[in-house]
């Protein structure tokens, strides 16, 4: 399984260099990725039930204000922004809530009732808690489709309906589409009635890194919208300038492939500036907190869990990430889990009985905050 995904990584991304750039077809490297798209999965029916929605962007509301002198982000974002107001709100915005039985009991609803409430965007009591899930996929890859099984299970042990927003990818939507997507879900959310004290916010892989992107946007607002119930990160992408030992001492074990940046046609590349050159200005963009969350305060943020397996390339710099979180937050709770021998993301290995002591764990944090 692990030389078979190392395989089909180099070839949906084979090297190339700087001066490919002015002959790469940047809108056939997404529609050449998007056809390889990871397998659908769904929610097992003894688990819980699932509804495909959208949200109109045109009613959701963005306080622009709150986004200036946010670094890298703000020009773009507001750019977004504004171009979504021009388009005089064309565009939605698709997710997923799934909804487990064990979160319909707490609230009185039968096993045998597919009931409509327990599947609309609204609380189902008035401190409802909910999670927020944004999927990996290194930025390119992913849907809510490919995230149905292990985020049902997700919802099943933490006992939460779970929102899994279909937000843009790269490189036709780069940096900030998925950020700005983000912030649209969390905005829509708190207008249905959710408050942010009540909503945990999790993500894997790349999806790790747009929660730490989005806390630090709420953060920047100056409100208490990034106060969450709680994060939980599972083998977060945690940074843009990665330098872990892990890189190559796991790189016969993990089965992600540690592409160089160098070349402008791996994943990072496609999300950030797709096109591009690798210059002394563009590796220093890349330290801006928005891309290397470490690399600035991660004050103020909610108990955390953090999951991640001893033989995957990240290993390290999720380590570092820890390490931060423990320095700025003493005083919140801040869980960092390391699984031996587990591989990037093994929650989604369900058969491994490490996959089910980390749900576990989750369920555990959970309860705890």
């Amino acid at each position: 399984m692990v030389n078979g995904f190392r395989q089909y990584t180099r070839m949906l991304f084979p090297l190339t260099s700087d001066k490919d750039i002015d002959t790469m077809d940047f809108g056939k490297i997404h529609d050449t990725i998007q056809a390889s798209q990871m397998p659908p999965t769904t929610v097992p029916r003894e688990i819980g039930i699932f509804r495909e929605l959208s949200i109109c962007v045109a009613d959701v509301n963005i306080d622009c204000d709150a986004i200036r002198g946010v670094g890298l982000a703000e020009r773009p974002l507001l750019s977004l922004i504004e171009s979504e107001r021009k388009n005089s709100g064309s565009r939605t915005l698709a997710y997923d809530l799934i909804t487990p039985w064990s979160a319909c009991e707490q609230v009185g609803i039968g096993l045998d009732t597919t009931t409509k409430a327990a599947l609309e965007p609204s609380p189902l009591t008035p401190n409802e808690r909910v999670v927020l899930f944004l999927h990996g996929g290194s930025y390119v890859l992913g849907n809510p489709i490919a995230y149905r099984e292990p985020v049902g299970h997700l919802a099943h042990y933490t006992l939460l309906r779970t929102f899994v927003i279909d937000y843009r990818l790269a490189p036709r939507h780069p940096f900030p589409a998925q950020l700005h997507d983000a912030l649209i879900g969390f905005n829509f959310l708190l207008a249905q009635g959710f408050k942010p004290q009540n909503i945990v916010l999790a993500g894997d892989s790349a999806g790790g890194h747009l929660c730490l992107d989005l806390l630090l946007l709420l953060r920047h607002a100056g409100s208490d919208q990034h106060k969450f119930a709680g994060l939980m990160l599972i083998s977060p992408l945690p940074s843009f300038t990665l330098h872990g030992d892990s890189l190559a001492s796991n790189g016969d074990h993990d089965y992600l492939v540690n592409l160089p940046m160098t070349s402008p046609n791996m994943p990072l590349r496609l999300f950030y500036r797709p096109g591009a050159k690798y210059n002394s200005d563009y590796k220093q963009e890349l330290k801006d907190q928005m891309l290397s969350p470490s690399n600035g305060s991660l004050a103020e943020f909610p108990p955390t869990i953090i999951q991640c397996g001893t033989a995957e390339l990240l290993l390290d710099d999720i380590r570092k990430l820890y390490n931060k979180l423990k320095l700025d937050n003493p005083d919140t709770n801040i869980v960092f889990e390391e699984y031996p021998e587990m591989v990037h993301v093994f929650h989604r290995f369900l058969f491994r009985p490490e996959s089910k002591q980390a749900y576990e764990a989750l369920q555990t944090f959970v309860q705890s905050i």
